[in-house]
C-alpha cells in the first residue's frame, strides 16, 4: 500500500514523510544536482569520493539514517557534507537543496587506520541542512547523531540492536553506562539507558580495535530507584546470556497440587534485529 519513512528536519522541527516506496523497488535516489548552466564554466572541482550505503541487516537504531543514502568519506581523505553541496550558500530555504544534502552521511568522523571497513566503527553522522551563524543555509555534518553504531556480536542480539559506547577507548575513558543519561531531560530514562552498551570494558584494549566484544561488552541498565544508568554483567563472544536470578525456594510445608502451568515458547531472537519485537 505504499511506504514512507519519518525524516525529521532540524531547520523547523517538524516530522514529515520521505519518498513513497513499495516492496522490491529499488531505494529512493538523490534528487539530480541542479542543471549546469549552459555559459562556459571552469573544470569542476573533484566528487566527494562516495559509496552506497547497504541497509544494515543487524536493524541496528543509531545507524539507521545510513539507509539508502550515499556517504562521503570524511578524514579517510578529507570529504565532508559541505563537498556534496552544488549550490550557493542563501539565507532562503531550499528544499531541493536539503533533499540533495540530506541524502549523504559521513564515515568515518574520527582518524581511522588503513583498511578502515567503513561500519562506523570510527564514527559516522548525517549530514543536515541548516543555517550557519550568518543565516545562510548550508550542508554541515550532524554532531548530535554522531554514532559508533552498534557492532556488537550475535551471541549476544541485544549488542546488536543498541547504541554502543566505547567504554575504555572513549575519550577520557569516560564513555560507559554513566554518561547515557548526560543532560537527558526526557520521559523515558529508561528506555534511553537501556538503548546502550559498552565495548570494550576491559582495559588496555588496543585503538584499532573495532568492537565485536572480544574486548567485553556490558549492556547498560537503568535502574529505577535512584534513576542511574550503571552497567550489567560483562559479556564476551559465544558465551551464554547471563541467568536471571532464580526464584526463592519453595516453602517446605506442603502445598497443593500446583495447576496446570500455562504453554509458554522461549522467543527465538529475530533474525532481522527488529527491536521493536525483541521481547
Amino acid at each position: 500500500g505504499g511506504c514512507s519513512l519519518c525524516i525529521y528536519n532540524t531547520a523547523d522541527g517538524t516530522c514529515t514523510a520521505g519518498p513513497k516506496l513499495y516492496p522490491d523497488t529499488p531505494e529512493p535516489s538523490p534528487l539530480p544536482s541542479p542543471s549546469p548552466s549552459p555559459s562556459p564554466s571552469p573544470s569542476p572541482s573533484p566528487s566527494p569520493t562516495s559509496t552506497t550505503a547497504p541497509v544494515a541487516s543487524h536493524g541496528c537504531p543509531a545507524t539507521a539514517f545510513r539507509d539508502g543514502k550515499t556517504h562521503v568519506t570524511g578524514t579517510h581523505d578529507n570529504m565532508w557534507c559541505g563537498g556534496t553541496a552544488e549550490y550557493p550558500a542563501s539565507p532562503e530555504f531550499n528544499e531541493e537543496h536539503k533533499i540533495q544534502c540530506e541524502s549523504h552521511y559521513v564515515d568515518p568522523v574520527l582518524p581511522v587506520p588503513s583498511g578502515y571497513a567503513f561500519d562506523c566503527t570510527g564514527e559516522c553522522a548525517p549530514c543536515v541542512y541548516t543555517t550557519n551563524d550568518d543565516g545562510n543555509y548550508i550542508c554541515k555534518i550532524d554532531n548530535a547523531l554522531k554514532t559508533t553504531g552498534c557492532a556488537g556480536t550475535p551471541s549476544h542480539p541485544a549488542t546488536t540492536t543498541r547504541t554502543r559506547l566505547m567504554g575504555s577507548l572513549g575519550a577520557g575513558g569516560n564513555s560507559y553506562c554513566w554518561t547515557a543519561l548526560d543532560g537527558y531531560d526526557g520521559d523515558t530514562p529508561k528506555d534511553k539507558c537501556e538503548s546502550y552498551f559498552v565495548d570494550p570494558v576491559d582495559p588496555d584494549i588496543p585503538d584499532t580495535y573495532t568492537g565485536g566484544c572480544s574486548g567485553g561488552c556490558s549492556l547498560c541498565i537503568y535502574n529505577t530507584a535512584d534513576g542511574t544508568c550503571t552497567a550489567g554483567p560483562k559479556l564476551y563472544p559465544d558465551t551464554p546470556e547471563p541467568s536471571p536470578l532464580p526464584s526463592p525456594s519453595p516453602s517446605p510445608s506442603p502445598s497443593p497440587s500446583p495447576s496446570p502451568s500455562p504453554t509458554s515458547t522461549t522467543a527465538p531472537v529475530a533474525s532481522h534485529g527488529c527491536p521493536a519485537t525483541a521481547f
